[in-house]
């Protein structure tokens, strides 16, 4: 049985310009101890996904469709019972970790905050699980530097904690929005390595959401592209990187930078993202798409299997030799 199980789902907002829709029928399946990408540039829907899986909408938003957990639908849960859940089974590392942890307190009080809420540990117990927790997590004179503020930590530092602080409760999924966002290459390589580690090391299932594709091989199993809420292409890492099927997929996987090739410029997607409150009837990556057709503008493509493992939404897939 999958852990986490996604059918149909929609996410929405009303605006003062009108409806969005952020996220248009998307299904997706998580199996325990599996790591999934989920690759698209900004504006795509890819953590508007997360946000409604979390049930962490803003006001505004409305979700509709299924998210099932261990087979317990998650969809119009109240916040008590969506807390528990948050609190034991599925935690998030969010995009940004100095706006995630509160700069007004030390790294102690937060993290013995939910060991103490969560796990119903004492004051001490919980300080010495914390430091164990940071010790893990490679963030060195631990004991020491858990006295500290938020804004005393590098960037990559303070995503380790987070890290730490999402495996307090010991989840079985992790969600990681965005995690080395403004962290160098290397700092970068060492966050992916630790999450690596926390799935080896734990079991838990971990969804990788990203707009860089470069990080992707070799740290995750499955793959999902979005675009304009919708999944374009998905299937198994491996095939995608080498034999991208979607015009999509392809050309973000073009703008990775790679030491063999010399290019002076990488190539770019032409044109912008496209604009949620605006979704024309047809792929909504049509305008953008050198492969278009009359069709790709007025049809919106089903999402279909497409051999040997993955699954397709295009008029116009390409083949190996393209």
């Amino acid at each position: 049985m999958a852990l986490l199980r996604v059918r149909d789902l929609r996410v929405s907002f009303e605006t003062v310009d009108g409806r969005v829709d952020a996220v248009n029928g998307v299904d997706l399946t998580v199996e325990a101890g599996q790591s999934l990408a989920v690759v698209g540039e900004s504006g795509s829907g890819k953590s508007q996904l997360m946000f409604a899986i979390m049930g962490l909408l803003a006001r505004n938003g409305t979700a509709t469709g299924s998210v099932k957990f261990d087979d317990a639908e998650l969809i119009g849960l109240d916040d008590a019972a969506l807390n528990r859940v948050r609190s034991s089974q599925i935690a998030m590392i969010f995009q940004d970790p100095m706006t995630s942890l509160n700069p007004y307190m030390r790294i102690a009080d937060q993290m013995t905050e939910v060991l103490t809420l969560h796990r119903g540990m004492s004051r001490r117990e919980a300080l010495a699980e914390s430091v164990r927790l940071l010790d893990e997590m490679e963030v060195s004179d631990a004991s020491e530097r858990i006295g500290m503020y938020p804004h005393e930590f590098s960037g990559g530092m303070r995503q380790r904690v987070l890290i730490a602080m999402a495996l307090a409760c010991r989840p079985r999924l992790l969600i990681a929005d965005e995690p080395t966002t403004a962290l160098d290459v290397t700092v970068q390589s060492q966050i992916m390595r630790l999450l690596a580690e926390v799935r080896d090391r734990f079991g838990t299932a971990v969804i990788l959401v990203t707009h860089d594709a470069g990080i992707v091989a070799g740290n995750c199993d499955e793959m999902v592209v979005l675009y304009g809420g919708r999944i374009m292409e998905s299937g198994a890492v491996d095939r995608i990187f080498v034999v991208p099927r979607h015009p999509y997929t392809r050309g973000l996987l073009k703008a990775v930078p790679r030491l063999d090739r010399d290019d002076e410029r990488l190539p770019a997607i032409p044109g912008n993202p496209t604009n949620p409150g605006r979704l024309a009837p047809g792929c909504p990556f049509a305008v953008r798409c050198p492969r278009m057709i009359e069709r790709c503008e007025r049809e919106s493509p089903a999402l279909v299997p497409f051999p040997p493992d993955g699954r397709i939404a295009c008029h116009r897939p390409l083949d190996q030799a393209s």
